[in-house]
């Protein structure tokens, strides 16, 4: 309006210099200007009355009246407390050597991958020195016994025979047998003046060291881990392997506090890997009664078994609750950007947050809706304070 007044008034001014200035050129000159300014007024009212329009469109948005609303229904779900984490051997031994010695050759092969029956012999070290010495004990303390022998003939007949016995069986090659009970006190007093109860514990305690020079296996196992060779000198820090069991693994998983209550020791639950193309059976052995310090979970341990199992690999599982919820199954394209669902509260759109609580391929389980809301299909054109057209208005 105002481009159009102003037009009008420079048409007749142009009118008047008309009068004034006949056949002048600065006439010529200031009529080309205006009609110049004129156009240009007259191109930019037709953007402003065209932009005009498009906000009066925008206003006036037939989208409102179109979009497609759904009918809420709350339904009792059962949720579920999802378990994953890397499974390692239940049973499961570092080799480290308890003294200090030269590794010899293998009885078999010491690499990743080699399996050793429960009791067969892993590593040996070299035991000659100790050995020859031993025997060497052995010997003087069967001299030593032989001489007090004909005392204790004299003086304790009665505990004689089962002496003299143990006696004969003494031998440099071989174990110490145990000493046979000695119910007097005299006798072990006298035994014991005579030196012979602190080399009989000595060698025991020799024995005891030179059975730390072979390494066998405790149970059946595969060595997961090597790094030892034969001429190789070691000592007790030395880790010379890791021996585990492949039959049995521990699956520890983390769990939200607030979930402990409803887990259960013995409860069972399927697991399987990330490709899902494999299941196996798991059963809830143990739950750590303390939290971890960082991430405030509890921690629980699954024991796992079966076929095709191996140490590190990574699976998951789903523990049923015990306690429903009633949830809301929306499609994906309902719930915005922020989190939130568009709900029609009379006649106008309004946001309303809400908690997913499971996701499928198209659909998503929602907590945070009443049964009978309304809401807005897709949330993309929504925004909130939208109005509803109805049909004839």
């Amino acid at each position: 309006m105002f481009s159009t007044i102003w037009l009008n008034q420079m048409i007749n001014t142009l009118k008047l210099y008309a009068i004034v200035y006949r056949n002048s050129t600065s006439m010529k000159i200031l009529y080309v200007l205006i009609v110049i300014s004129a156009l240009f007024i007259a191109c930019n009212s037709g953007e402003d009355e065209s932009m005009a329009k498009q906000e009066e469109q925008k206003v006036q948005s037939p989208e409102a009246g179109n979009m497609e609303l759904l009918t809420v229904t709350l339904e009792e779900r059962f949720q579920t407390i999802p378990l994953f984490g890397r499974i390692k051997a239940d049973n499961r031994l570092m080799i480290f050597p308890e003294i200090q010695g030269k590794i010899l050759p293998f009885e078999k092969a010491f690499r990743e991958g080699t399996a050793y029956q429960k009791g067969e012999t892993i590593l040996n070290f070299d035991s000659e020195e100790i050995r020859l010495q031993l025997q060497s004990s052995k010997s003087r303390f069967k001299t030593l016994v032989a001489r007090v022998l004909p005392d204790i003939k004299m003086d304790f007949p009665d505990s004689f025979p089962n002496l003299n016995a143990w006696y004969s069986s003494l031998h440099p090659g071989k174990a110490v047998p145990d000493l046979p009970d000695i119910n007097d006190p005299q006798l072990r007093q006298f035994l014991s003046s005579r030196g012979i109860l602190d080399n009989y514990y000595q060698i025991k305690s020799a024995e005891s060291k030179l059975q730390k020079f072979t390494i066998a296996a405790p149970f059946t196992g595969t060595l997961s881990m090597a790094q030892a060779e034969a001429g190789q000198v070691v000592g007790p820090q030395f880790h010379l392997g890791t021996l585990v069991d492949p039959t049995s693994f521990i699956l520890e998983a983390s769990v939200d506090r607030q979930e402990i209550a409803r887990i259960e020791t013995g409860s069972s639950i399927d697991v399987f890997d990330q490709n899902r193309s494999s299941t196996w059976s798991a059963v809830i052995e143990r739950i750590n009664p303390s939290l971890d310090p960082k991430t405030q979970m509890v921690s629980i341990y699954l024991s796992v078994e079966g076929d095709d199992l191996r140490e590190g690999m990574y699976l998951e599982g789903a523990l049923p609750s015990k306690k429903g919820s009633f949830l809301a199954r929306i499609p994906r394209s309902a719930l915005s950007r922020t989190g939130e669902v568009y709900v029609v509260e009379n006649d106008a759109i309004k946001q309303r947050p809400v908690e997913v609580i499971n996701i499928e391929n198209e659909h998503i389980w929602v907590s945070g809706l009443r049964n009978g809301d309304r809401i807005v299909a897709n949330a993309k054109p929504a925004y909130s304070g939208l109005k509803l057209q109805h049909a004839g208005s």
